[in-house]
């Protein structure tokens, strides 16, 4: 009789887990004798990645851990191209954006990376969609993410790059260059082409 495999583990999942359940802990716990067990916890959290990345840590956060926020939009000209920046870094060409920034709306946050990354103003006219990054063909990654995809207007401005950008410029859908695969994926734009065109279909959300 042949025996049942045992289940493969997710370490990221797990490794985040133990990072909340250590934060939580210790954020809320009075006894030195359980912040002790908390703080190694931590530190088994960032374990449980270390093999294929020797030197990861988790940073301690305060408080209840949650999901980080990265914004991403989609300028789309007269034209009907899709605007795309090149990032400075690794490379990939992708839509504007980033991880969101404290006391800022996640409209202003969206407009405020498109003003860095590609130089021209724009405004957030429609939430698009709103993902959780592990369920859209993502490489995965340490922090869990959730994205927040908006339709925006140009408003002014002059395309720019700056120090987090090599490229800018706006691509029909068969231009479009090598994606960054950790950004946005041609799902994004093939979505974002469908909104544009017709605003009335509804926010997509996990």
């Amino acid at each position: 009789m042949s025996e049942t495999p045992a289940p493969s583990i997710d370490r990221i999942a797990l490794s985040r887990e133990l990072k909340s359940i250590a934060e939580a802990g210790l954020r809320y716990c009075d006894s030195p004798f359980d912040r002790e067990r908390y703080e190694r916890l931590h530190e088994l959290a960032s374990a449980t990645l270390q093999d294929s990345t020797p030197e990861f840590r988790w940073p301690v956060e305060f408080g209840y851990a949650t999901p980080k926020v990265d914004v991403r939009a989609a300028v789309i000209d007269d034209e009907g191209r899709i605007l795309l920046v090149r990032e400075a870094d690794g490379g990939g060409w992708t839509l504007p954006g980033g991880w969101a920034d404290l006391n800022v709306s996640p409209a202003e946050n969206v407009a405020k990376e498109v003003r860095e990354e590609a130089g021209i103003e724009v405004e957030a006219v429609k939430l698009i969609a709103c993902w959780d990054k592990d369920r859209h063909d993502h490489p995965r990654q340490p922090e869990h993410v959730y994205k927040l995809f908006f339709l925006c207007r140009r408003t002014g401005g002059e395309l720019a790059t700056n120090h987090e950008t090599s490229g800018v410029g706006y691509f029909a859908a068969g231009e479009i260059p090598a994606l960054c695969p950790h950004r946005a994926g041609h799902a994004y734009l093939e979505l974002a082409w469908a909104h544009h065109a017709a605003p009335s279909l509804p926010t997509v959300f996990d």
